[in-house]
């Protein structure tokens, strides 16, 4: 086989994976992309590790008019403990255009501020065709932030009624007291929404896509070459790309199509080859997850821009394999958890790989939204690359990853499900002599790493999402 077209079959690479949308940053980071919860690096308040995370729910949203709730902790790392009487300022945009929160009470009414005294605020969205967005509540009476003692605070309002990325912005006013303002305020640029499912006819069979990004606006089947398009409205001139960290959406096939139901597949995006996931563990469907990296999509970003590439589009396409790439797959259990992660069986230098995880309970239930970190580490024990994920309603997951060297390395989830427990193995990166030369030295006795079960809903960020 020559060389380019085995570079390109080994960058279609699928395992397994996923996660639902929420995208989180505190302003002068690096904006980051995370499905159903994610918090982003801590902020040093009088000494402490001022951490907030951000969770939504549900993850899939069936109809525009379900509610979703969003969830917005603010702790301390260091101890897990919340922080007390958090003033919050909380609005939103869409497409650039702000949607502003009506609250009441006090001087400050009117201006979006929540309160909660134990740090947790729960807010739950109930979409509305309406100009503004209200608040109802109870107004705490110095910053007249809206609470609703101890439940969600009611918003009505024009958020998630359409689809697309809605940008949720977080502002923490107080902290231990309401008489005193925080200075600096604290401010998250955090970009969320529920992921929504559409359905395209395929020789008869309905293969349901579940995105983020806006509707799926032209979809189509080749039966010659056996590919699977559609596209869906994605600026790739905008900033967009370098913001969101990650470009993702599931492709539910029926494994009726047979030519689908493979370990691999080619994936392309706008025409470039990319790397995706599949999990084949469904006994109807073969899921395949586009989970593109951050870096990877800004590379995109570029060759689509400089050759005009269907710029205002992400166009999707799937086809089946001309060399069906296989993938190693590791099972161990940590205290609580089952945790299955699969790679290629040859990973090369420079080359994008992707990592699936699958997280089960002990009697192999699929764990929904249940957080993760994947860590890459040297054979030093030094750590090369963090990345933070959730996984699917099915309890898959995936990161995309390019090693810059050959050499032995370490894999290890990390804060399974919120948790100390982690798992490990090992994998070699090799240089890319020709196939029967080439070889990956995966381990296969993952280490279950458990260090104090006890269960903390912090979720550490890393460099992708």
């Amino acid at each position: 086989m020559e060389m380019p077209e085995r570079r390109k079959i080994l960058a279609s690479v699928l395992t397994l994976a996923f996660f639902v949308t929420l995208m989180i940053s505190a302003l002068a980071l690096p904006s980051a992309f995370a499905h159903g919860g994610h918090q982003p690096p801590p902020a040093d308040f009088g000494g402490k590790k001022a951490s907030l995370f951000v969770s939504l729910e549900p993850l899939v949203v069936t109809t525009s008019t379900d509610p979703v709730y969003i969830n917005a902790r603010f702790f301390d790392e260091n101890t897990n403990e919340n922080f007390k009487e958090v003033t919050y300022r909380v609005y939103f945009k869409k497409d650039g255009n702000e949607v502003p929160i009506v609250t009441e009470g006090g001087q400050f009414g009117g201006q979006g501020f929540f309160y909660d005294p134990e740090g947790d605020l729960q807010i739950k969205i109930v979409p509305k065709d309406s100009e503004t967005a209200v608040a109802r509540g109870e107004a705490e009476p110095q910053f007249g932030g809206i609470w609703n003692r101890g439940g969600p605070v009611v918003v009505e309002g024009p958020i998630f009624t359409d689809p697309g990325l809605y940008n949720l912005f977080v502002e923490i006013y107080t902290v231990g007291t309401t008489r005193t303002q925080v200075e600096p305020v604290l401010q998250y640029d955090v970009w969320v929404t529920p992921g929504r499912e559409e359905v395209i006819d395929v020789e008869g069979q309905q293969i349901k896509v579940r995105n983020y990004y806006g509707a799926i606006d032209s979809s189509n089947y080749d039966e010659e070459t056996k590919t699977i398009e559609f596209s869906m409205p994605f600026d790739w001139t905008s900033d967009m790309p370098s913001r969101i960290g990650m470009l993702h959406t599931e492709v539910f096939i029926p494994k009726a199509l047979a030519d689908f139901n493979k370990q691999s597949l080619n994936a392309t995006v706008n025409g470039i080859s990319v790397p995706v996931a599949v999990d084949t563990y469904t006994p109807e469907n073969t899921i395949v997850h586009f989970t593109i990296s951050k870096q990877n999509l800004i590379n995109i970003a570029e060759k689509v821009k400089s050759e005009n590439l269907t710029p205002d589009k992400a166009v999707f396409a799937l086809s089946p394999p001309t060399t069906e790439v296989k993938v190693a797959q590791v099972t161990t259990d940590s205290q609580n958890y089952k945790v299955a992660l699969t790679w290629p069986e040859q990973v090369f230098p420079g080359q994008p790989v992707t990592f699936g995880i699958r997280v089960t309970d002990k009697s192999d239930q699929p764990l929904s939204a249940a957080t993760y970190e994947l860590v890459i580490l040297d054979k030093d024990g030094n750590e090369v690359t963090r990345a933070g994920g959730v996984t699917t309603p099915e309890g898959v997951s995936s990161q995309d990853m390019t090693f810059a060297s050959q050499g032995s390395f370490t894999v290890r989830v990390d804060k399974i499900n919120a948790s100390s427990e982690s798992v490990q193995s090992s994998l070699s990166v090799v240089p890319e002599f020709p196939v029967g030369i080439a070889s990956i030295a995966a381990a296969l006795a993952i280490g279950g790493i458990i260090v104090a079960a006890k269960r903390i809903s912090l979720f550490a960020t890393g460099k992708t999402y």
